[in-house]
């Protein structure tokens, strides 16, 4: 059989979309072995294997496949972000940890499945060993010596009678795992679930129809910070029904208020009652003091979707914006820590504050501003902290995120401004307690 010392006879010398090659070994018993390459114009290598027996009786042979790979991949392996062994076995999805094959027994996992693939994964790039789909395979991944293996082979022998050829095909992809490129492989050509290389996460639902809106946005204006801002706005537009939902909470709570106050200075030393006649008071003057609330439960899986796009995508890897944001996947770089970058020194990163950051804490405190005052003492003093506390803890995350809640902050800020000119006792009672703010 070959190994991998055997020289092979090439049938060209250039291997391309439109001149496949054929590499040619014949072993001392005149048995000939041919593996016919072919490479289309994205990241899929195809290989035609063949076993003719010239021999006097029958040969069993078994067509297999290997990936190598030295080390780990550099990029770090998360509870959201899935970096190592993978694979699709019996329909389903499987990921692997490099720890999990080392602490393995003999350092191997293995599978059989019929159709599927194996392979590794990293952040952005992804290299899959794509067997027949039809045919039984053994898989398994592997770690020893430094070194991690991916191998794919066929779970039983083929008999090849004297003088027959027996042929298999299978598929390696190696490279960059595009959204449109790993979705037409699946389509196209029965692959399963490679697109699903690229972790979308438990809002998969959402994350995929925003990466074709931030897509075409991009394919119009050809800036991927505006695509965003696009994004947002759609986003701010989807949702403008339930923002007047909120307003109208809002401003059934501002109308109580007063009365509020009264119940809290008569029942100020006794709490549970308190409580009691405010709960009474919900129920009489039919306000949801909860209502408010369901813009922002609404905005988490909307935050996370676009978060795992800006995480994954490579078509928005390194993509700049305007002015000092030339790479929207990484943090903002510009920190007045150290004045701009005009002192010679990088700031730990839990200090490198943007200034996208700080004019997220900046547009949620004016947000926050708009909002009625909360009657708690506690939740007032939590309220008042949350911009800044949320400034530190959004700093090392990418600056497309960033944006895209410094823009929808903005919009939510306008849209109050205008629903309060359509109710000016609103917002009269608004610039009260803005005065009674100002005044504490």
């Amino acid at each position: 059989m070959p190994t991998d010392k055997t020289v092979w006879t090439p049938s060209g010398t250039k291997l391309t979309p439109e001149t496949p090659v054929t590499l040619s070994w014949t072993n001392p018993e005149g048995n000939k072995f041919d593996i016919r390459l072919s490479i289309d114009k994205d990241y899929l290598l195809t290989a035609e294997q063949s076993f003719t027996n010239a021999g006097t009786t029958s040969a069993k042979v078994a067509p297999f496949g290997i990936i190598s790979r030295k080390g780990m991949s550099p990029d770090p392996d998360s509870w959201n972000i899935h970096v190592g062994p993978m694979g699709v076995f019996g329909g389903e999805i499987v990921n692997i940890n490099y720890d999990e094959v080392a602490e393995a027994p003999k350092g191997e996992i293995d599978y059989t499945t019929t159709g599927g693939w194996a392979g590794e994964t990293e952040k952005y790039w992804l290299s899959a060993l794509i067997p027949d789909q039809k045919v039984k395979i053994a898989a398994d991944f592997k770690a020893g010596d430094g070194y991690n293996w991916t191998r794919i082979r066929n779970a039983e022998m083929t008999e090849v009678a004297p003088g027959a050829t027996a042929k298999q095909s299978s598929q390696l992809f190696a490279g960059a795992k595009e959204v449109e490129v790993l979705q037409n492989y699946t389509k196209k050509l029965g692959i399963p679930y490679l697109d699903y290389s690229i972790d979308w996460g438990w809002f998969w639902f959402i994350a995929i129809p925003f990466f074709w809106i931030l897509h075409w946005f991009f394919g119009v204006f050809g800036n991927f910070g505006v695509a965003i801002i696009g994004l947002t706005i759609v986003v701010r537009i989807f949702m403008f029904p339930i923002a007047q939902k909120q307003f109208a909470s809002m401003a059934q709570m501002r109308a109580v208020q007063p009365k509020m106050q009264k119940l809290q200075e008569k029942y100020k030393d006794d709490k549970p009652r308190m409580q009691q006649e405010i709960m009474k008071l919900y129920q009489e003057e039919k306000v949801n003091p909860f209502a408010g609330c369901l813009p922002i439960v609404l905005q988490i899986p909307v935050f996370f979707a676009l978060y795992k796009i800006l995480m994954l995508s490579i078509e928005m890897r390194h993509q700049p914006f305007t002015l000092w944001l030339k790479d929207l996947s990484a943090p903002d770089p510009l920190t007045p820590v150290n004045l701009f970058g005009l002192l010679p020194f990088d700031p730990p990163t839990f200090l490198a504050i943007g200034v996208l950051p700080i004019l997220l804490g900046i547009t949620m405190w004016l947000m926050q501003r708009l909002n009625p005052t909360p009657m708690d003492e506690i939740q007032k003093q939590v309220m008042g902290i949350m911009p800044w506390f949320l400034m530190f803890i959004m700093a090392p995350f990418a600056a497309g995120l960033q944006l895209y809640w410094v823009v929808s902050n903005v919009i939510s800020i306008g849209q109050q401004k205008w629903l309060y000119s359509r109710h000016p006792i609103l917002k009269q009672q608004a610039a009260k307690e803005a005065e009674a703010k100002a005044k504490a």
